[in-house]
């Protein structure tokens, strides 16, 4: 099985950290957040696509071209217009059912096991916390869309950045949302259109942390001194 690990953007809620390094590339209990990616990649996983932009050199230096044995290559995201994009950079080369990860979070490994063993499938977090597009999901444990505004204290599903997903993802047109008063390609938008015709799974995460915001890398970086 492929994976594609989105790590393109700018990480502009990181700043000024990510003004010198990518992302992908800051520390996280002393190694870099993308080892610890690669390292919770199902043992399935056999070929690895790294979709680059912001910094992309140094990326490229620390990972190299294998991991664990496992080749890896990278794709260049010119202009940065969102993951929905930034997956289609990788159509010709991807073929049967494959695993897409987010290049900012971190993933336990039997999450992601539990995720690539369904056809379609996200993977989801509970929260209580505001978030801007929350998992909607039916009585059988199906991805059914996604609700635009979830205030406080109400239990929403967080989606994680992981997806099982097949060729069939790029049959459907990219659906676009504003950010920042630009206009983005969104996967997961995409992906609500793919429920009018296919069964997406929900996965509920026991181990995901996202890495995006410095209040978020302060926890993590708290609990590597517990």
């Amino acid at each position: 099985m492929q994976a594609v690990i989105l790590a393109a953007g700018k990480g502009l809620r990181l700043r000024p950290l990510t003004d010198t390094i990518p992302k992908a590339l800051v520390d996280i209990c002393g190694q870099p957040l993308i080892f610890h990616i690669l390292t919770s990649l199902p043992d399935d996983v056999t070929e690895i696509f790294i979709v680059v932009g912001y910094l992309k050199e140094q990326i490229m230096q620390m990972v190299g071209d294998a991991w664990n044995e496992k080749p890896v290559q990278y794709i260049l995201q010119d202009p940065l217009d969102g993951t929905g994009s930034a997956l289609h950079l990788v159509k010709n080369d991807l073929h049967g059912k494959f695993l897409v990860v987010n290049g900012d979070d971190l993933y336990d490994k039997k999450d992601l096991e539990c995720l690539v063993v369904h056809d379609h499938a996200l993977l989801v977090s509970a929260t209580k916390n505001p978030v801007a597009a929350s998992a909607l999901e039916d009585r059988d444990g199906n991805f059914i869309g996604l609700e635009s505004y979830a205030p406080d204290q109400e239990v929403k599903l967080r989606v994680c950045g992981a997806y099982i997903l097949d060729e069939r993802y790029f049959r459907y047109t990219l659906a676009t949302v504003n950010v920042h008063n630009k206009i983005e390609y969104s996967l997961p938008h995409t992906i609500v259109e793919m429920t009018a015709d296919l069964k997406i799974k929900i996965e509920h995460a026991d181990n995901w942390q996202p890495v995006g915001t410095h209040e978020e890398l302060s926890k993590i970086r708290m609990n590597c001194l517990q």
